[in-house]
């Protein structure tokens, strides 16, 4: 009997620490970056914020796995997806956990915002234990100050079981709408529910709404390589879209030996300038040239000045930012017609542009 008292206490004592040992990292996700870079997909965010769930109720269970565990996982998730992206990160915890002990539970910013690490980050997750209460609204409230030195555009990642315990002086809701309000277009919330609380989805769902430009998914959704890698796609990236190219007819004619621009010629010029007016990023090139008569000094200079009269009319009419025009003179070595007739040569006195890429 003392034996059998003895070998039923080493079970029990190794079934106890079985049960409250850490449960291991699940690697279920496969890092898809250089297939949706390679697909026509460019990144679109530049920073991301997490806020995750560590409060009392992640520690129920839900299919057999405690809640927490699963929210966890779902970042490590996330974490490895983005690996090799370029972001300002951070992460909030909800509750108050060993992470943030000895502090208020609404600086519970455990990581960033600074420039991402997948290792540092993993660290910074693996750190939260569950304790506390479930003040959702309360880190939602906090990434306002969070995000203030943040440029660019945001996806903050709502990761819970949506149950707030807590008695928060805002719904969740209203918590992100005040972060939307602060951001605007450069916010966009996500939330990913943990277990089938129905009003823990309500809310999570809520918080979303609010966000605008964001969505409402589940942890069952996203707890795969395909529903991850398509969580991220939806979130961090966007389809290229192909740029049209750019194309004009500058084309302004000159009178013979003369560098001023005729009344005629103000139409083009014009139509070209207030495009300019209206595409900043677009640089162009004035191209002056002259036809064949007289020395190639000579028309190598009045060439440039065609070019600079053009640049000139464009600035004073249109300003346009002069760094964005350069002239170059070719006299005439690029002659469009032939120089042996008078309408070959009417041709040639002539300043073109040509775009910069």
């Amino acid at each position: 009997m003392k034996r059998h008292f003895t070998i039923f206490l080493m079970l029990l004592f190794v079934g106890l620490v079985v049960s409250c040992a850490p449960k291991i990292q699940q690697s279920f996700v496969s890092n898809n970056l250089a297939g949706l870079l390679n697909s026509g997909y460019k990144q679109k965010v530049d920073n991301f914020l997490i806020i995750f769930d560590g409060s009392s109720s992640m520690w129920e269970k839900y299919n057999g796995t405690k809640k927490f565990y699963q929210a966890r996982n779902v970042i490590h998730g996330i974490n490895q997806s983005i690996d090799g992206l370029k972001l300002q990160g951070g992460l909030h915890v909800i509750g108050d956990t060993k992470a943030t002990k000895g502090t208020l539970v609404n600086d519970s910013l455990i990581y960033g915002m600074t420039n991402y690490s997948q290792a540092e980050y993993a660290k910074a997750v693996n750190s939260v234990e569950i304790n506390g209460l479930t003040p959702i609204s309360i880190p939602l409230v906090k990434s306002i100050d969070t995000l203030k030195n943040a440029s660019g555009k945001t996806a903050v990642i709502v990761v819970s079981d949506g149950v707030q315990v807590s008695s928060d002086k805002v719904t969740p809701q209203e918590a992100a709408a005040k972060l939307k309000a602060a951001y605007g277009d450069r916010v966009c919330i996500y939330t990913i529910l943990v277990g089938d609380d129905p009003v823990g989805k309500s809310t999570m769902q809520a918080v979303a709404d609010a966000g605008g430009c964001g969505f409402a998914t589940t942890e069952a959704a996203v707890a795969s390589t395909e529903g991850m890698n398509d969580f991220v796609q939806k979130v961090f990236f966007e389809k290229a879209v192909a740029q049209k190219p750019v194309s004009f007819n500058l084309y302004v004619k000159f009178d013979f030996d003369k560098d001023t621009i005729r009344p005629q010629e103000q139409d083009n010029i014009d139509e070209v300038g207030s495009f300019l007016a209206m595409h900043p990023e677009i640089k162009l090139t004035l191209e002056g040239h002259t036809c064949n008569m007289g020395s190639e000094a000579y028309n190598m200079g009045l060439s440039k000045r065609r070019a600079e009269s053009v640049k000139r009319y464009m600035v004073n009419k249109f300003k346009i930012d002069p760094s964005r025009l350069s002239t170059v003179g070719y006299a005439f070595s690029r002659p469009l017609e032939s120089n042996a007739t008078k309408a070959g040569r009417e041709a040639n006195r002539r300043v073109m542009g040509t775009i910069n890429h």
